[in-house]
């Protein structure tokens, strides 16, 4: 009886550590390496100043649903020319997490050329993304509630 009572609390361990995602912690700050928010997939890797280079953009998934970011770049870049900045307004995006789906909602209003190029609302499957020098998440598109390009 004392072995099946310390496999279930085992068992309910890993189920309660596998829910809890990093990613969403307010302490932490997270670098979008996908260049394209509108991509079907986006990797987020752990922040270290050595992973900044060329307008690096980082993410902060805040208490609330809310989000931040910043834009940073290395201290040897000292020019760019034809660089796509994400602008996002950030009054206008949210995010909730389901953690008995992994199921991450993104909804982001923002653009390219201006705050009101689109707005999107996408659920993403969170994976685990194992780096070489980090780790990270990967959001893979999993369903799309909606996508209006505004810019028409």
């Amino acid at each position: 009886m004392k072995k099946l009572l310390l496999i279930g609390f085992i068992l309910l361990g890993n189920a309660a550590s596998a829910q809890y995602l990093q990613l969403l912690d307010a302490s932490q700050n997270w670098i979008l390496k996908t260049s394209d928010i509108k991509d079907n997939s986006l990797v987020f890797v752990n922040y270290e100043k050595k992973k900044v280079d060329l307008n690096t953009m980082i993410w902060k998934f805040l208490p609330n649903g809310r989000l931040e970011y910043d834009y940073q770049s290395s201290e040897t870049i000292y020019a760019c020319a034809g660089v796509n900045f994400l602008d996002m307004d950030v009054d206008e995006c949210l995010w909730t997490y389901n953690p008995s789906t992994l199921i991450l909602t993104l909804q982001i209003k923002g653009g390219y050329a201006s705050l009101d190029d689109f707005v999107f609302k996408r659920d993403y499957k969170v994976g685990m993304l194992d780096e070489d020098d980090g780790y990270g998440y990967t959001l893979t598109l999993d369903k799309e509630q909606y996508f209006n390009d505004l810019t028409n």
